[in-house]
């Protein structure tokens, strides 16, 4: 029987809920679990403590989790001794939430994830921030969503969601409140062309690396001149550049499909990106890259005529607000 646990450096103490508490528990949980009652910042939950080292699948865990706390009305937390890094991941995807010692907790009801400890960095932001804010800038408005939400809209983990949330909450970007549910709900105090200028220094040009190669790539976007072309009358160039995300240029390459790969020349561009490129527009048949990502891949071109391009395809961007 444990008396307290330790939550982010805290002492959180504990409260063993007796049979007569438990009424209505399925009868393999109140015989298997340690069940204990806890607050954490002013927030109540369950706390479970298996009382053998057998353990559940990820989904048998949310299924009890659910079924516990529509029985309880509290959030349930699993406390474990420690818990190896795929198995603790397997459970953030899943959206179990847990306590492994004293360095691991997923506990976003609470608005606390230990693995977040470090000092964020508010230099320049991380791919993911940037991607969750172009997307809400240009695909669809993120205020009222939750975390969790997220994670179904944006092609990021939970745990990849969080750190970028947390970022762009320090840079003033977004802010965020605990919901109904004590899961943290965003909220976007600026209108988006305020967003985006105070965001846009802070932005990285989303271009990693460039290759060429003899064809277009299974998956790729247009984007560089081309795309600008398209969103413009500017003409368009005989080699076109096509975006994929890191992810995505690593399995073509590792299955052999980038025929004739090279950093020199050939008959396309393969702009690798920071981060998956979000298609916006379409031209034949073909997406095409976001527009503000677009801008943030050629503002730096010398050439007055794409500078002449990029300033209205801007004021065509917000001409709409």
């Amino acid at each position: 029987m444990k008396e307290e646990i330790t939550i982010a450096g805290m002492k959180v103490g504990l409260r063993l809920l007796g049979k007569g508490e438990l009424k209505g528990i399925p009868i393999d949980a109140a015989l298997g679990y340690h069940f204990y009652e806890a607050q954490f910042r002013g927030y109540p939950f369950l706390l479970l403590e298996a009382r053998s080292q057998r353990k559940l699948s990820p989904l048998q865990y949310f299924r009890l989790a659910g079924h516990i706390q529509t029985i309880k009305g509290l959030p349930c937390v699993f406390l474990f001794q420690s818990l190896p890094t795929y198995e603790r991941n397997r459970l953030i995807e899943r959206g179990v939430y847990f306590v492994a010692g004293e360095k691991y907790v997923f506990l976003p009801f609470l608005l606390v994830n230990a693995r977040e400890g470090k000092a964020v960095k508010t230099d320049k932001l991380l791919p993911a921030a940037q991607y969750l804010l172009l997307h809400h800038l240009q695909v669809r408005d993120l205020s009222g969503e939750s975390l969790m939400t997220l994670e179904q809209i944006l092609p990021y983990k939970y745990v990849t969601l969080s750190r970028a949330v947390r970022q762009s909450e320090a840079m003033g970007l977004l802010e965020s409140h605990a919901g109904a549910a004590r899961e943290k709900i965003l909220h976007f105090p600026l209108n988006k062309e305020r967003l985006w200028n105070d965001a846009e220094p802070l932005m990285q040009n989303p271009v990693k690396v460039v290759h060429f190669a003899d064809e277009k790539p299974d998956g790729g976007l247009l984007g560089g001149i081309n795309a600008l072309a398209h969103y413009s009358s500017l003409n368009p160039e005989d080699c076109p550049a096509y975006a994929i995300s890191e992810e995505q240029f690593r399995r073509l390459r590792k299955e052999g499909r980038l025929q004739g790969l090279n950093p020199i020349e050939g008959n396309v561009k393969i702009e690798v990106w920071k981060y998956p490129p979000i298609p916006m527009g379409q031209q034949a048949g073909l997406k095409v890259v976001d527009k503000l990502s677009l801008y943030l891949t050629l503002k730096d071109e010398q050439d007055p005529r794409v500078e002449k391009e990029l300033e209205h395809l801007m004021q065509t961007i917000w001409s709409k607000d």
